[in-house]
């Protein structure tokens, strides 16, 4: 299958939109957890987990990261401004920056509440948050974005995205001349 992993995102993202039926997305919901929560952001997070190896892999073919510590630092080496990257929610009028924490040598919180529930479910399962699935989708799509940078600048990746986008695109999710990602000139 062409691009597999962006197609594995869609479907990831299509749960997510599936749960907004009947939990709002919304700040006043961001504490809201669940069983489903819990699925999509194990499901997400280890999606995040390969498609982060497969980026390393791309910046340098020796590399032999294997944990979020060291994808962060060959990919912040690599991408000095990787962590600028905002997701926008038009439908909700929100912008998220899933990979901010990076900027301060620190892994993002929604990484550590994955790591949270799937270790010790047992006492956390109130992190598989709608807030941290939020994010980790966003960060998803973020390092897709990366992953698959010749083919977003070629718009040639498709189908679109039916809630997130990604900002100083023209209209919806219109991969074009005017798209660029930080650190990746045109």
């Amino acid at each position: 299958m062409k691009f597999l992993h962006w197609h594995h995102f869609l479907s990831l993202e299509k749960d997510f939109i599936n749960t907004l039926e009947y939990v709002e997305l919304d700040q006043a919901n961001d504490g809201a957890f669940s069983i489903v929560y819990t699925k999509l952001i194990l499901g997400i997070c280890s999606e995040i987990d390969v498609i982060a190896k497969l980026l390393c892999k791309s910046i340098d073919p020796a590399s032999t990261a294997s944990n979020i510590n060291q994808y962060r630092e060959e990919i912040i080496e690599k991408y000095p401004n990787f962590y600028t990257v905002e997701t926008l929610i038009p439908r909700y009028s929100l912008k998220v920056s899933p990979w901010l924490r990076w900027s301060t040598d620190k892994n993002p919180d929604w990484w550590k509440a994955h790591n949270n529930v799937k270790h010790e479910r047992n006492t956390h399962f109130m992190l598989a948050s709608q807030k941290n699935v939020k994010e980790a989708l966003c960060a998803l799509f973020c390092i897709l974005l990366y992953f698959y940078q010749p083919e977003v600048y070629a718009s040639k990746l498709q189908p679109s995205p039916e809630l997130l986008d990604y900002d100083g695109m023209p209209g919806h999710f219109l991969f074009g001349s005017s798209v660029e990602l930080p650190d990746i000139p045109r």
